[in-house]
C-alpha cells in the first residue's frame, strides 16, 4: 500500500536533456512496460482503501516519467531494475524541475515530496510482488538513495488533514467521474471544439464562439467558467490563438482511475474560478470571498443552514444572528440590509450553480459538498485558503463593503474572509 498520500502536483512534467526523438522513443518502452503493470499496481497500492485507486494511477504517470529518464543512457529494452548510480545522478535535478514548474511556487516541497513517495512506492511494489529485476544489493541502494532525498524533504508520510472526513466508495467516485453534471458539459464543449477553434489572445472565447456554447451548457457565464476551467485543467491546449483538446480530454468522462483523476482537476479549478472571481473591495469579491467561508466549512463537516445565506438583508436582526457565522462584520452603516441583500443575492446565484453541476447539495437545507465531490472541493478551499495567512507578517485581509455607487461604506464596513474554518463560527442548528 503507498506509503506517501501527499497530493499529486498540477505540473510532473519537469523538463530533461535527453534528444526529444531518442526521448519519445524509450518513453514509448518504459509506457508499455509499466502499462502492463498497472492493473496489479492499483489492487497492490489500494487494498482496503477504495479511494486510492484514482491516487495510484496518478502515481504510474510520475513513474513513467522518471523510469523514462533513468533509462535513457541504457540499450534495449527497460527492465524492472533501477541503476543505483543513475537514480542517485537524476533524482536531485528532476526534483529541481519539478519545484520549478510547481504552481503556486509554495508547493514545490510537497510536490518534491510526492514524487519521492511515489518512487518509493513503486519500488515497495517491484519488491513485495517479486518483479525486481535487479540484485538485492541493487534495490538496497536505491531504497537508500530515496530515504536520503525523504530526509532532506522532511518525510513523505503526513497524517492527512482530511483524516476523519467522510471517503467516497470506489462505485461513488466511479459514477461521479463518469456522470457529474460539469463532466457532462465539459465533454459536450470538447465534443464542440472537435479538432480545434480559434480564441482571442487571452486564450478566452469570442463572443460568437461564447454565444455557440452557452448554447450547449445553458448560459454565457456558465460557458465561460467552464472554459476557463478547462483550460486551467488542461483539458484544453491553447496555443497560437488556436485551441485544441489537451492531453487530458480523452481521460474526461472514464470511471476509472484516469477518468477520476480528470474529473478531479476540473472541478477543483470550478470551485477555484468560484471563489477568486471578481476583484476584493467590490461586491464580486465579497462573494467570492464569503463563499469561500461556507465551502471551508462545508468541507470540514460543518455546513451552513441556506436559509442563513438567504436571510441576509430581509431584516437587520438578520445581521446579529447570522452575520458573525459567515464573517460579516455588524457595523455595516445605514446600507447594511441593501448591501447584504446584494451579497445574499451573489452568493445564491453562485450556490445554485455549483449545486447544479454537481458540486454542492443543498437537498437537506445546508449548504454540503456531496461526498464524491469533497477531494475536489477541499483541493480549491484549502489551497485558497493558505495563501496570504501562511505569512507570518501578512494579516488577515478585511474587505470593504461597496455602496450602491461603487464607492467604499465607512471603515467598519468589511467583510472578513476566515483564514481557518474555526474562525467562522459554529452554524446555527
Amino acid at each position: 500500500m503507498p506509503k506517501s498520500r501527499t497530493r499529486k502536483p498540477k505540473n510532473t512534467r519537469p523538463r530533461t536533456a535527453t534528444p526529444l526523438g531518442e526521448y519519445e522513443r524509450r518513453r514509448r518502452s518504459v509506457d508499455l512496460m509499466v502499462d502492463r503493470l498497472t492493473p496489479d499496481y492499483i489492487a497492490w497500492a489500494s487494498q482496503g482503501e477504495d479511494d486510492l485507486s484514482a491516487f495510484a494511477t496518478g502515481q504510474l504517470l510520475v513513474v513513467k516519467m522518471f523510469v523514462t529518464i533513468v533509462s535513457s543512457l541504457g540499450k534495449g529494452a527497460p527492465t524492472l531494475r533501477l541503476d543505483p548510480d543513475q537514480v542517485a545522478g537524476f533524482l536531485p535535478p528532476f526534483l529541481d524541475d519539478v519545484a520549478a514548474s510547481a504552481d503556486p511556487e509554495d508547493a514545490a516541497v510537497d510536490d518534491q515530496r510526492y514524487v519521492v513517495g511515489t518512487l518509493v512506492d513503486w519500488l515497495s511494489f517491484l519488491e513485495e510482488t517479486g518483479r525486481w529485476e535487479g540484485t538485492a544489493d541493487e534495490l538496497e541502494a536505491v531504497a537508500e538513495v530515496l530515504d536520503t532525498e525523504a530526509e532532506k524533504l522532511g518525510g513523505i508520510v503526513d497524517a492527512s488533514p482530511r483524516d476523519g472526513l467522510p471517503e467516497a466508495t470506489e462505485e461513488e467516485a466511479a459514477e461521479f467521474a463518469a456522470s457529474a453534471p460539469f463532466v457532462q458539459h465539459a465533454r459536450a464543449l470538447l465534443g464542440w471544439l472537435g479538432a480545434g477553434r480559434e480564441t482571442t489572445p487571452d486564450a478566452t472565447l469570442s463572443e460568437d464562439s461564447l454565444a455557440a456554447a452557452a448554447e450547449i451548457v445553458g448560459s454565457p457565464d456558465r460557458a465561460r467558467r467552464l472554459w476557463e476551467a478547462m483550460v486551467n485543467a488542461e483539458l484544453v491546449d491553447v496555443t497560437g490563438g488556436s485551441a485544441r483538446p489537451g492531453e487530458g480530454a480523452a481521460d474526461l468522462g472514464n470511471s476509472d482511475g484516469l477518468g477520476q483523476l480528470e474529473a478531479q482537476f476540473l472541478g477543483t479549478e470550478i470551485v477555484v474560478a468560484a471563489c477568486t472571481d471578481g476583484t476584493p473591495g467590490t461586491l464580486e469579491g465579497e462573494t467570492a470571498a464569503v463563499l469561500t467561508t461556507i465551502l471551508t466549512a462545508a468541507v470540514h463537516q460543518e455546513p451552513f443552514p441556506l436559509d442563513d445565506v438567504v436571510s441576509l438583508g430581509a431584516d437587520p436582526s438578520s445581521l446579529n444572528e447570522h452575520g458573525d457565522d459567515l464573517g460579516v462584520e455588524e457595523e455595516l452603516g445605514p446600507d447594511a440590509s441593501q448591501q447584504l441583500k446584494g451579497l445574499s443575492e451573489g452568493l445564491l446565484t453562485e450556490i445554485r450553480e455549483l449545486e447544479a453541476l454537481g458540486l454542492l447539495d443543498t437537498a437537506d437545507g445546508m449548504v454540503s459538498v456531496p461526498v464524491a465531490a469533497l477531494d475536489a472541493v477541499y483541493d480549491a478551499v484549502v489551497d485558497y485558503e493558505g495563501g496570504e495567512a501562511d505569512d507570518e507578517d501578512e494579516q488577515p485581509l478585511d474587505y470593504a463593503v461597496l455602496d450602491e455607487d461603487g464607492g467604499e461604506a465607512a471603515d467598519d464596513a468589511a467583510l472578513e474572509l476566515a483564514d481557518h474554518p474555526e474562525d467562522a463560527g459554529e452554524p446555527e442548528a
